[in-house]
């Protein structure tokens, strides 16, 4: 059975982008998310669905309009800041609204392509939550490196299994030198 994300899971997001602790699941439910949102506004703006419905005065300008919304909802789910998500719902405003002028507004849904814009939006928020995890895996094997350096420069060479350190005798090394 598949979870919503709700409030608290979308808050949860966010802290783990901050942390940098997200999860393999995490980003793969993220980019899942992503892709369905891609094809949903290359079906809307590209395949020219939009601008068609469209031509049905005012229920297919709520339907493209609604269809829109799953990209913002998508990109609430992923974590994406207010601020991000308020320009996505502009945008899906100027779309809707744009579009439900009579004549005028089939022109401007063959012109403005809100539907891609959000989808570049979001894609381009996925692809910094993964650079980020990646940087930050980077310092977490550097900091591991640079204790593993540091135990082997004071003598630590390894555990036993129970987890006692074993401490090299430097000296008696010296002496069968």
């Amino acid at each position: 059975m598949a979870k919503d994300l709700g409030e608290n899971d979308n808050e949860s997001i966010k802290e783990k982008i901050k942390e940098g602790s997200l999860s393999p699941k995490d980003l793969k439910r993220i980019e899942k998310g992503v892709k369905k949102a891609e094809l949903l506004a290359t079906v809307l703006d590209t395949a020219m669905v939009d601008p068609i419905t469209g031509l049905f005065e005012g229920a297919g300008d709520i339907a493209t309009g609604l269809a829109g919304l799953y990209i913002v909802y998508e990109a609430q789910k992923a974590g994406m800041s207010y601020w991000e998500l308020t320009k996505m719902l502009g945008r899906q405003t100027i779309d809707f609204a744009g579009g439900s002028i009579p004549i005028i507004g089939d022109v401007f849904d063959f012109v403005y392509k809100s539907n891609k814009k959000n989808a570049k939006a979001l894609r381009h928020h996925f692809e910094q939550i993964e650079k980020q995890g990646l940087e930050n895996k980077l310092a977490r094997l550097k900091k591991l490196e640079k204790k593993k350096i540091k135990t082997e420069k004071s003598g630590v060479k390894t555990r036993d299994r129970f987890g006692r350190k074993i401490v090299e005798d430097k000296i008696d090394e010296n002496l069968e030198a």
